[in-house]
This record gives C-alpha cells, structure tokens and sequence, in this order.
C-alpha cells in the first residue's frame, strides 16, 4: 500500500519546510534591514559573543556556513572594524577571530533588534503556542 503522502496533490504553500523557510527569510530581511549587513556577516557576529577567539574553521561549523562564504564575511567584517583576525602564534594556518570592540557594541544592538522580531513574529501565539512551537522547532533543529 502506498504511502498516503504520496498520493496526495503537492502544494508548494503547504510544505512545511518552505513554511519555515519564508518565514525565517522575512524575519531576517527585517533583521538585515536593521544591521546594514548580510545573513552571513551576522550569523559570525552572533556567535562570536559566546565562542571567542575561536578559528575560522569553528565558524564554518557555528554558523552553518561553507568555508568561502565565512571568508567573505569575515573580510566584510574586518574592513568595518567589528572584529580582528589574525593568524595564531601557535599555528599558522589557523586564523583566530574575535569581536572588536565597535563590532561588540554592535552585537548588543543586533541582539535587542533580534528579540523585538521574534516576539512581533510570536505575538499572535498564546504562551503555550509559542513553548510548544520552540520545543518542536528545537527538536527539529538538533536533528537536522
């Protein structure tokens, strides 16, 4: 017997995975629109607050993101003044990177702008809604 999934007719605005994908492109434009950077720039800006120093290649893993892309932004980076990078004494190869602290100062706010968009996306949900929606979210995430 086939699966029921299967047979049924596929509507583009019912897959979930393209639910959550518009949803989370719409919050970040507005996140974006207030950070005057991109996606990739503010990812490494958020997860350096609670990873550095750390190397460009632990970047890669935090942020989700391929090696050029961290690269790109991480240069970004450097030419506003938000972080340093410089190559470890230690080991050559490997760059070490951290917030300055203009790029610091800046997290703050990208946080605050962060959590004002989160709570207007949520605003319409109860409060057991919005517990139930990131427990499966989180579930979700740690399995992918």
């Amino acid at each position: 017997m086939r699966d029921q999934a299967q047979t049924l007719p596929f509507d583009l605005t019912d897959f979930l995975p393209f639910q959550m994908s518009v949803i989370a492109g719409r919050a970040f434009q507005q996140i974006m629109e207030s950070a005057g950077m991109q996606v990739p720039e503010w990812r490494i800006m958020m997860a350096l607050p609670r990873h550095q120093p750390c190397s460009s290649h632990d970047l890669c893993i935090l942020t989700a993101m391929d090696a050029a892309r961290v690269s790109r932004a991480q240069r970004r980076l450097e030419d506003l003044d938000m972080i340093s990078v410089v190559r470890d004494t230690a080991d050559r190869r490997r760059l070490v990177v951290q917030l300055s602290d203009k790029g610091t100062a800046e997290v703050a706010r990208l946080k605050f702008v962060a959590r004002e968009i989160e709570t207007a996306l949520l605003y319409e949900l109860g409060p057991e809604d919005r517990s139930n929606l990131k427990t499966a979210i989180g579930g979700l995430y740690e399995k992918f």
